[in-house]
């Protein structure tokens, strides 16, 4: 199986990436820098090389809430990030795409849907985010953590994901 990862929780993917059977074949796309402009490597892009884990980068805007000085720029920086997103996917050819959330996400979703490759979402916090509310239109499944978030999601794609810890308390 070849999947393509991308989001902005880490702690999540990483469990989900140990957990996937040695023969699956993984590319992350995530970004590179931690900060727009900034030359430091991005606590992801870091983890996962030193896991070789392969990772692509992309440039891409963020969809912001609020008009500020910063709203135009990463408007038109979105196009990009998905033309990006179209060739990796393109060269990648994924069974699926598995994504956690976060700005990074949205044009791989979207190229994704473009191509019809299969988008599964993860959602790990109690209140949606904005790329996986709009991620969901695009998404075959939504996988939720917690109940309080299924209220943003479609109810015919939604599924909980519970990890039964008291089971396994003596």
């Amino acid at each position: 199986m070849r999947l393509v990862v991308t989001g902005g929780h880490l702690s999540p993917l990483l469990s989900v990436l140990e957990s996937l059977p040695k023969d699956t074949n993984i590319l992350v796309i995530g970004r590179k820098h931690a900060l727009e402009g900034d030359r430091s490597f991005s606590l992801e892009y870091q983890v996962l090389k030193s896991m070789n884990v392969s990772f692509e980068s992309i440039t891409t805007g963020r969809l912001q809430r609020k008009i500020t000085r910063r709203t135009w720029t990463s408007l038109f920086k979105f196009p990009y990030g998905f033309l990006q997103s179209l060739a990796i996917l393109k060269k990648y050819k994924p069974d699926a795409v598995l994504t956690f959330g976060g700005y990074v996400s949205l044009p791989v979703i979207l190229a994704s849907f473009f191509l019809r490759i299969p988008v599964v979402i993860h959602e790990q916090t109690l209140e949606a985010g904005l790329t996986n509310k709009i991620g969901s239109i695009f998404a075959k499944k939504v996988c939720i953590s917690w109940e309080s978030s299924a209220k943003s999601f479609p109810v015919n794609k939604t599924v909980i994901l519970r990890a039964e810890v008291l089971d396994h308390i003596k």
